[in-house]
């Protein structure tokens, strides 16, 4: 959608690479305030819900979504403010059984959505958002020579 005043981005936390290891992948995802007004965005019930990550294997062609939680459509309508300029944090878990499901040796894209309504401006007008982001998550290759402790 042109002119969103917002921007996604997102981590591996505690793993810069997103190197599956076996273990599951804790997911950070920043939105920021890219305009010159305030923003309103439903972070409790993002948070509650999660957002939309879906699995993909470029190889095969393969395809998985993770679930999403139930929560309560009136938080819906509860929007914490992000001044211009400023985040907010939104974390998640790439679980490992999913990761596991594409193989011995994982290589796949997640494709991480946070859209839903936002306020913008003073006056709270509600418009759509969609904001996307992707990760690569993969093995880390077993030619690799290991380092020593």
């Amino acid at each position: 959608m042109p002119n969103q005043p917002l921007q996604v981005s997102a981590r591996c936390i505690d793993n810069p690479g997103c190197v599956f290891t076996g273990e599951d992948l804790r997911i950070e995802i920043v939105i920021t305030n890219t305009s010159g007004q305030m923003a309103g965005y439903p972070l409790a019930y993002m948070e509650r819900r999660g957002p939309t990550v879906m699995l993909r294997d470029p190889a095969s062609g393969r395809s998985q979504p993770q679930r999403i939680s139930l929560a309560d459509h009136k938080l819906r309508g509860v929007f914490t403010a992000i001044a211009p300029g400023q985040s907010i944090t939104l974390d998640d878990v790439v679980k490992a059984s999913q990761l596991r499901q594409f193989g011995e040796q994982v290589d796949v894209t997640a494709e991480i959505g946070v859209s839903t309504t936002i306020t913008v401006g003073t006056a709270g007008a509600t418009q759509p958002f969609e904001g996307k982001v992707t990760l690569r998550i993969a093995s880390q290759p077993a030619n690799l020579p290991q380092t020593p402790p």
